[in-house]
């Protein structure tokens, strides 16, 4: 019986089967119908991936996706599908008051799947910084997110200097509090301005204090930020509680963004064995303009110019994200039977130039993966151009910097 896309001679990377070598995938009905397939195997439809990395539909953890609700957000496909993700999670973009309109106008209309991790402010980003937790409704959110469980899948704070010196409440224990009452990991947004009128021990103690109050599941994101209020000091050296914190199950989150990550940091931690879990990208607008801060694959190549091999860097941007999701046995595998969300990327080898964005810093690299195709229930889908066709050799890179 024919098959309805058969992937021929790609090679296929899954860390979650322990796979990486050339050969074919057959997708039946918007499923995968079996890996190893014969290359003579029947399909309406063939792919050739030759020369191509055949990966889980990556996964970006951390992005801006509520459309117009939000000033700095883009559309669920536009950081998804058409960038190499098959899924995407909005991270604290709205609250419990606006989570209605940002699914009938957002996520319902997207191909792309869309998760959310609800910010512990009713309004979210509306408003930034963010503001309204003294009028805060526990009993409204818990019932919101009970009622929207299919798409919601943590709380997120932003642990930013106003909640030492401007709010009447402790937000930081509202939103550990609410986010165990929910059953949800918490998201922490690490990274506090230059500026602050916090000295910078009490900024560290705060964090500390912070850490400390984290359990297995949750997530630290812009985990390798250079600016106050983040976990590792320019030397890569962890701040106090982190280790503990780990060693409990919190992720580390890349999220670099174009101002939330310092690459002589992020090497140096890890050098000492710190690496990420996964590889939110931060996305808000302007991807178009700045396709290397904002594709996961981009920032995969980034930590693997930093250390990581290609194995691990796979793992970080489809298989963790899915676990982190609670989303391990439907996505984040290539596994027979599941949906065929794969990601197929672009394996470039040669001499290019990595930037980290606001820190300045450039890296060399030998490596670089570009999102090609995106697979979706079994449906191709091309990669938007900017992001397909964004190489950064030196001169393009040198240009850009320019620019």
């Amino acid at each position: 019986m024919p098959v309805d896309l058969l992937i021929k001679n790609g090679r296929v990377v899954d860390p979650s089967q322990n796979i990486d070598r050339i050969t074919n995938i057959a997708i039946a009905d918007g499923k995968i119908s079996a890996l190893d397939a014969p290359a003579a195997t029947e399909a309406a439809q063939t792919l050739d991936a030759t020369g191509q990395l055949v990966c889980p539909g990556l996964i970006d953890l951390h992005a801006h996706v509520s459309r117009d609700l939000v000033s700095l957000a883009v559309d669920p496909d536009e950081a998804g599908i058409t960038a190499g993700c098959t899924a995407v999670s909005d991270a604290g973009s709205v609250g419990y008051l606006h989570l209605h309109p940002f699914r009938k106008y957002a996520i319902e209309p997207a191909k792309t799947d869309v998760f959310v991790f609800l910010n512990i402010s009713p309004f979210g980003e509306v408003v930034l910084p963010e503001t309204g937790f003294d009028i805060l409704d526990e009993a409204e959110f818990l019932r919101v997110i009970d009622t929207n469980r299919d798409v919601v899948r943590g709380i997120k704070l932003r642990a930013i200097a106003e909640l030492i010196y401007a709010v009447k409440v402790d937000v930081v224990k509202m939103a550990v509090r609410i986010a165990h009452k929910a059953g949800l990991p918490l998201m922490v947004h690490l990274g506090m301005g230059f500026n602050e009128p916090v000295p910078a021990d009490e900024i560290d103690a705060f964090i500390t204090r912070m850490l400390g109050m984290l359990e297995k599941g949750d997530i630290l994101t812009h985990a390798f930020t250079d600016k106050p209020g983040g976990v590792f000091r320019l030397d890569g050296s962890p701040l106090p509680g982190l280790e503990s914190a780990l060693g409990r199950g919190v992720y580390l989150d890349a999220a670099p963004g174009r101002g939330h990550i310092n690459f002589n940091l992020a090497r140096a931690a890890l050098q000492r064995g710190f690496a990420p879990q996964a590889f939110g990208t931060d996305v808000v607008k302007l991807p178009e303009q700045q396709p290397h801060f904002y594709n996961v694959a981009a920032v995969a190549s980034k930590f693997m110019a930093l250390g990581l091999s290609l194995g691990d860097a796979i793992r970080a941007a489809s298989c963790n994200p899915a676990k982190m999701l609670g989303e391990q046995d439907q996505r984040g595998s290539l596994r027979p039977g599941l949906a065929a969300d794969i990601s197929i990327l672009g394996y470039h080898e040669g001499e290019f130039l990595l930037h980290d964005g606001r820190a300045g810093n450039l890296i060399p690299a030998s490596v670089f993966l570009s999102p090609q195709i995106t697979i979706k229930n079994g449906e191709i889908i091309p990669v938007r151009e900017s992001h397909r066709r964004h190489v950064p050799t030196r001169s393009m890179m040198e240009a850009l910097l320019q620019k």
